[in-house]
């Protein structure tokens, strides 16, 4: 098995770096928003999903989840104004960008080593066979679970995740508008929440 071993220390080496230029950030938002009409809420966001190039991940009377392209999402927060107001915001941003590396390098070692593993069984005196078809099949399962959680990574970085907690309160009515930050780490923070009426309580 001496071949294997050197396989895969050649393409660790060589490993491709991922493309230049990724976006590599996940983004995930987060809405606490007052209303009176907790059924038109919930029907505007998903028919807001629904147009915008996005979907419903899941909904209740009282919250929302959408998966949504990151163009569609900066103007969520004029859905949500629609039909209530804002009572906290907050936007989390993670950088995947190591990992997604990580698990590239690692692809490209276990395909390298399934093909060396190929030709030796091919190779294979008949006492070998089942050794190697082992290993074959240990390989295999581990670069389909590579490829899953690339996937997975790939999926969460092309559409951000906003969830919209509705509070039902009677009669809610939408306060003074108040201007918001021109730096987004600010607006994250729910800033524009505090200097709403009623926000430092």
């Amino acid at each position: 098995m001496k071949r294997v071993v050197v396989a895969i220390a050649l393409f660790t080496l060589y490993a491709a770096p991922a493309p230049a230029g990724e976006d590599t950030f996940t983004q995930e938002y987060f809405y606490g928003m007052f209303s009176a009409e907790k059924e038109k809420s919930v029907a505007r966001l998903r028919s807001f999903a629904a147009e915008n190039g996005g979907y419903v991940k899941f909904y209740s009377s009282t919250k929302v989840v959408l998966r949504m392209p990151a163009t569609a999402v900066q103007r969520i927060r004029d859905v949500i104004l629609d039909t209530g107001y804002i009572g906290d915001e907050r936007i989390q941003r993670t950088d995947v960008g190591e990992t997604l590396l990580d698990l590239r390098t690692r692809l490209k070692t276990k395909e390298s080593l399934l093909t060396s593993l190929y030709k030796i069984f091919e190779d294979a005196q008949i006492q070998q066979t089942l050794e190697v078809e082992k290993e074959l099949g240990k390989v295999v399962m581990e670069i389909e679970d590579i490829k899953g959680r690339i996937a997975y990574l790939d999926d969460r970085i092309s559409l951000a995740e906003v969830t919209v907690s509705i509070n039902i309160q009677p009669n809610a009515k939408k306060p003074a508008t108040v201007p918001r930050s021109r730096w987004e780490w600010m607006n994250s923070l729910g800033i524009e929440a505090l200097l709403s009426p009623g926000g430092w309580r």
